[in-house]
């Protein structure tokens, strides 16, 4: 029976992760691929239940994808590079999350007040509005980027793999390969119906010209969460082409068509969690955050490239 699967893509690497466990690849200098497993803990009850879900779900993404990030920018250092520590990585992520809140909140309305709109609905429809261009065009040059259009192409390689497993074919390069870099499931169109949401409720909101509005929406952030979580789940079993169109698009900008040696590293790290994901009755058999090991041991499970190396 199979399990759903999901992942990151990572500096150097791909994270997987199963609802009980998690792995991530990453390919060092040298070639080799460093891995890292773990079981997860009992999940919450409440993420069984609608709407709570959403905002649990999109907590625990945010914990494990910066312990992913910061295991790879610590593993992935090229030589004469020190390691980024984990509180530097921790003073990185919260200023890029204040960077996120100026970018994306509070900016476009300092814009949209130049305007001098008198309607709130329509106020918050232009605030909106501008918010997704600042994001579109925030997307597109970021991709243009050497190191960020090699995360992406780490993107698309977890797409490849994610597809191979679902179609339930064996898990190499050359079946993961004619594989599509789009996929549904993916986080991008989660932020993208996240962003329509914000705009809607927005509106309902009056004027962002105070501190007290600004306050309001960045609580309101999970609610909103919660809901898009759930329009994903229910526009996958719908099938909702319109949404999955939209989202299939956002995607052709942040996911690149990968190297074999990158598919290899995202198939490493699926194999990984679906043994980890195996094991999950037996929780001594556990590895702890931390435990890691060279890709050496890994080549029987997995097809191995010509001597190409990263």
């Amino acid at each position: 029976m199979k399990v759903r699967v999901g992942g990151q893509a990572v500096i150097e690497g791909v994270m997987m992760r199963t609802p009980n466990a998690l792995a991530i690849a990453i390919r060092k200098e040298d070639g080799e691929i460093l891995v890292k497993k773990e079981l997860l803990p009992s999940r919450h009850l409440l993420l069984k239940k609608p709407i709570s879900r959403g905002a649990i779900a999109l907590w625990e993404a945010l914990v494990i994808g910066y312990k992913s990030l910061a295991f790879s920018a610590q593993k992935s250092a090229r030589k004469g590079e020190k390691e980024m520590s984990g509180l530097a990585l921790g003073f990185t992520m919260i200023f890029a999350i204040g960077l996120a809140i100026l970018f994306f909140i509070l900016l476009p309305a300092t814009v949209t007040n130049l305007f001098q709109i008198k309607s709130s609905i329509l106020f918050n429809l232009v605030d909106g509005l501008i918010r997704l261009l600042f994001f579109f065009g925030y997307l597109l040059a970021i991709s243009q980027l050497k190191d960020v259009k090699r995360l992406f192409a780490y993107h698309g390689a977890e797409h490849k793999a994610v597809y191979t497993y679902e179609a339930g074919e064996d898990l190499t390069i050359e079946n993961a390969s004619d594989k599509s870099t789009l996929h549904p499931r993916c986080g991008t169109n989660f932020i993208f119906i996240f962003l329509i949401l914000s705009i809607l409720l927005f509106s309902l909101l009056g004027r962002a010209t105070s501190i007290e509005v600004h306050l309001l929406r960045l609580c309101l952030i999970p609610i909103i969460a919660a809901f898009a979580y759930e329009i994903i789940r229910f526009s996958m079993k719908k099938n909702w082409y319109f949404i999955n169109f939209l989202g299939l698009q956002l995607q052709k900008i942040t996911t690149r068509e990968p190297t074999d040696d990158q598919i290899e590293v995202a198939l490493v790290a699926l194999k990984e969690v679906l043994d980890a994901e195996s094991q999950r009755v037996n929780t001594e058999t556990q590895t702890p955050l931390g435990a890691e090991n060279n890709s050496a041991s890994l080549r029987q499970k997995i097809q191995r490239l010509g001597g190409k190396r990263c």
